[in-house]
């Protein structure tokens, strides 16, 4: 088993357990649910919204949801339910010891991401530009224990326009790859950097001006605000509430569409939702998601929210949907993180840019009913986007 750092490259850690010595029951619907309901039980008292089982876990049941835990990405922050039970309820103590050894490592990832992300920052700090760490590092700082939540790679958006930030990265890497949303560049030997010149898009052009002009007024609004990322001694900038409750639902949108969403994603939303807010920031974001046409998307991301990490509605700017919602979840606990274990995906169609157009189109198409203005405008977004690509060369 590893950690990942990033989509790609994994940092080699010691296996969680023994799965030669697990015993895998024949795998019914009833057994299935059974796993998941226990296994979303267990993220509540985790994040403190529920209570223990009142039937402690047998061994085999331990494997069981630590299996989904790796799959979801959310190993070490559910060690937090671990920790709370009864000593009677805990895990086998060979299995919580390997959990536990599995977590350290996962924080020790953690804190050598957070200094590369201090050490980017300002990098670009001495080119001349501010920057913000989308995602990630930064709004893991609103976790209670930020090293436990599993890291991936550093997405930093610049102050600059366009032109200026990929005329920097030309200077810095003449290899870099610009795509429509952001650059990446051999800027690390710890993990991925993606330099963005906006946070996301959108494939409807209305949506996508709306979302443009939203975040050039994040950018005049103070360009979010400083924090200490947890192990460094320098500060970075991050994203303020306001953003965060708009880019992150839009992110996992995004991931929805192209290839998968996981419950690390919705993990992160559902801090940002916890944080107090006023009725007039509430209504604020409402407003701001209707605007981007992603207010049906939201609504289902508040189900799950208030159903599998037991979100208060007192925090959320629109009513839930149950219909989107559980067909949200579905996906997730199909897919697992970015997809990654889709069956529906063939990983040898994505090699190749016809393979990848085809692939994501099938997947979009299925969401056409749900999400019609966004998945229509897919195909004439992509072909656009790859023909300015090769223009541009």
């Amino acid at each position: 088993m590893a950690v990942p750092t990033h989509q790609g490259t994994q940092t080699d850690v010691a296996p969680l357990y023994h799965r030669q010595h697990a015993v895998h029951p024949q795998r019914d619907e009833g057994n299935v649910m059974g796993k998941e309901n226990r296994f979303f039980q267990l993220l509540k008292l985790a994040v403190g919204t529920g209570s223990a089982p009142e039937t402690p876990l047998s061994a085999q049941e331990w494997i069981e949801v630590l299996e989904l835990a790796e799959k979801q990405k959310l190993t070490g922050v559910l060690l937090g339910a671990a920790e709370v039970l009864p000593a009677a309820s805990k895990p086998p103590r060979p299995l919580l010891m390997q959990w536990i050894g599995r977590t350290h490592q996962i924080e020790r990832v953690n804190q050598a991401i957070n200094k590369e992300a201090v050490r980017v920052s300002e990098f670009f700090a001495r080119k001349g530009m501010r920057s913000m760490i989308l995602k990630g590092q930064g709004v893991a700082q609103l976790y209670p224990h930020p090293l436990r939540r599993m890291p991936g790679d550093i997405d930093i958006w610049l102050e600059g326009s366009r032109e200026e930030i990929i005329r920097l990265a030309r200077e810095t890497d003449p290899k870099a790859e610009v795509v429509y949303h952001h650059v990446d560049m051999e800027l690390s030997k710890v993990c991925e950097v993606e330099v963005h010149t906006t946070p996301s898009w959108m494939f409807n052009p209305l949506t996508n001006y709306r979302l443009q002009a939203l975040c050039r007024q994040w950018k005049r609004n103070g360009f979010g605000q400083e924090t200490t990322l947890e192990g460094t001694d320098g500060s970075v900038r991050v994203p303020e509430g306001e953003m965060n409750r708009v880019f992150l639902v839009l992110h996992a949108y995004r991931h929805l569409l192209s290839e998968g969403v996981g419950l690390r994603q919705l993990m992160d939303i559902f801090y940002v939702f916890r944080q107090e807010t006023s009725p007039e920031e509430r209504a604020r974001t409402a407003r701001q998601w209707h605007a981007l046409q992603m207010t049906d998307f939201a609504a289902a991301v508040m189900w799950v929210l208030e159903t599998i990490f037991g979100l208060e509605r007192k925090y959320m700017p629109v009513s839930p949907s149950e219909r989107r919602g559980r067909r949200l979840l579905e996906e997730i606990m199909r897919a697992g993180n970015f997809g990654q274990f889709d069956p529906r995906l063939s990983r040898e169609r994505m090699q190749t840019d016809g393979g990848r157009f085809s692939t994501s189109l099938k997947r979009m198409w299925g969401f056409v009913h749900d999400y019609p203005q966004e998945v229509c405008w897919a195909p004439f977004f992509k072909i656009g986007h790859y023909g300015w690509r090769k223009m541009k060369n």
